[in-house]
């Protein structure tokens, strides 16, 4: 009884968020109120999993994922319905909207490998309606073309991953979450299956340099940015926590994500500073987040990663739906020197007092807890973040503070899912962690000399992404052929004489 439940339970939210899209009515207001029951009723099936035994150790963290998923569909219909009035095509909005949530739905509630990809494909879909929800806007069409090129080459990528896994003896069921030991001869097409899984989901998550549609889709309502950014790119970390046996048996897979991601989080964290724009420096923020979260994945660290999932959609949701009441951007003025900056050396400091409070607070937390532990590349790029804070008495407790809390939430991530991964490499954990550093030193010299040589040289090449999107953008381009040239001959000879 409780597998027909586990079976059951899934299938009928899903089929509860169908609800705006199936309405009969003609009614508008009715429409709005069919979409709100779908959101609450969504919410009241998801009761009872609290109560069912977890068949895989990823149970709990998918209910938890689509507990917010049911929160935040529920805000973004009533900020939409306030945000829509009077707008014309607010029934494909819902319907849209409706599609896209029972697909997410499927793909953090499935247990099989094949129908999780199958929903993510229709997830991507449902989104193309929403981006080009203005076709009248050529900034929006283009934005909707990039997405959908992005989306079918990491598709083609996720079903190649699949057959390969399938051809070296993997089970597509996600059951028992049992790590798999490939059989002799099976060990090349399980690594093959494992990157090719990490390349679809980086590519999914907008990773340099497929991050271009991401950062493009600023003309689609204010709502959809928010349910994109807070639900619907953070899908790419549910498919990896699931699919974890995958990524275990593919240890290059692993790697992999580790350089990709931690490259794109700093490489987007830089270019972030030259954004004046309040939705635009989000967008880039969230692809420096997911690059960050593809990181402790791939360092194995599930539970971190599930931990930053969840803060992440509710930051971001919040973020974006505030985002019109956000006159000025105080991290922008900063850039153009208008606030006060510390030296190099002050700044540096800061920042690995900070670390080293954090190594020690983590030591301490671990007599108690031990699943509190983090792995020093943690204790470097958490702390460097947390080193700005540290200005003043009252600052000092804050960051004390946030750490703990941190510290706390990481240790109940790892008892909700207790699954930890293959360690990574020395040299690939020293390499990112001279990274960081190197990155901060960077923005912290970029901050104190705003009009320097440095900032002058690099600031063209950051603002425009470090070019690393042109080649994918001339990829989808159709060349045009040269238009003859005409010359006027006696007009020619006119302008020699004079």
């Amino acid at each position: 009884m409780p597998q027909a439940l586990l079976a059951a339970l899934p299938l009928a939210i899903a089929l509860a968020w169908l609800l705006p899209v199936l309405w009969p009515g003609r009614g508008l207001q009715r429409h709005w109120l069919a979409a709100e029951i779908a959101a609450l009723a969504g919410g009241l099936l998801l009761l009872p999993l609290i109560f069912l035994p977890a068949p895989a150790p990823w149970f709990a963290a998918a209910w938890l994922m689509q507990a917010l998923i049911q929160l935040l569909g529920w805000m973004v219909l009533r900020y939409s319905r306030r945000y829509m009035q009077g707008e014309p095509g607010q029934t494909r909005f819902l319907r849209a909207i409706g599609w896209l949530l029972a697909a997410v739905t499927v793909v953090v509630q499935a247990s099989h490998l094949a129908l999780m990809a199958l929903a993510w494909i229709a997830c991507s879909l449902a989104l193309q309606t929403l981006l080009a929800f203005y076709p009248g806007r050529p900034a929006a069409r283009l934005a909707a073309r990039r997405e959908w090129r992005a989306s079918r080459l990491a598709e083609l990528l996720l079903l190649g991953a699949l057959l390969l896994w399938t051809a070296a003896g993997g089970s597509l069921s996600l059951q028992t979450g049992a790590p798999f030991v490939p059989a002799g001869g099976a060990e090349g097409c399980a690594a093959a299956a494992g990157l090719l899984l990490a390349a679809a989901v980086a590519i999914k998550t907008a990773q340099l340099p497929f991050h271009g549609w991401l950062t493009q889709v600023m003309e689609a309502p204010t709502p959809i940015s928010a349910l994109l950014h807070a639900g619907v790119v953070n899908l790419g970390g549910m498919v990896l926590i699931k699919a974890a046996p995958l990524l275990q048996a593919a240890p290059a897979a692993s790697l992999l994500l580790m350089l990709w991601g931690g490259a794109s989080a700093l490489l987007c964290c830089l270019v972030m500073l030259t954004r004046i724009s309040v939705k635009l420096r989000l967008a880039w923020s969230t692809c420096a987040q997911m690059g960050f979260m593809l990181l402790e994945i791939g360092m194995g660290w599930y539970a971190l990663a599930l931990l930053h999932l969840l803060a992440h959609s509710c930051y971001k949701a919040h973020a974006f739906l505030l985002a019109g009441e956000t006159a000025r951007d105080s991290a922008a003025r900063r850039m153009l020197g208008a606030d006060h900056a510390d030296s190099l050396p002050a700044y540096l400091a800061r920042g690995l007092l900070a670390a080293l409070l954090l190594a020690a607070s983590q030591w301490l937390w671990q007599r108690w807890i031990p699943a509190a532990a983090l792995p020093p590349l943690f204790w470097l790029a958490i702390g460097l973040g947390l080193g700005v804070l540290l200005r003043g008495w009252a600052a000092c407790l804050a960051a004390l503070a946030l750490s703990q809390a941190y510290l706390l939430a990481h240790a109940l991530a790892a008892q909700i899912l207790p699954l930890h991964g293959p360690t990574p490499p020395a040299w690939a954990q020293g390499l990112l962690a001279a990274m960081f550093l190197a990155v901060f030193l960077l923005q912290g010299w970029l901050l104190r000399h705003p009009q320097g040589e440095l900032a002058r040289r690099v600031y063209p090449h950051a603002f425009a992404g470090f070019h690393l999107d042109e080649w994918w953008c001339m990829l989808g381009r159709r060349p045009r052929p040269a238009a003859p040239i005409r010359l006027n001959w006696p007009q020619l000879q006119e302008s020699r004489r004079d």
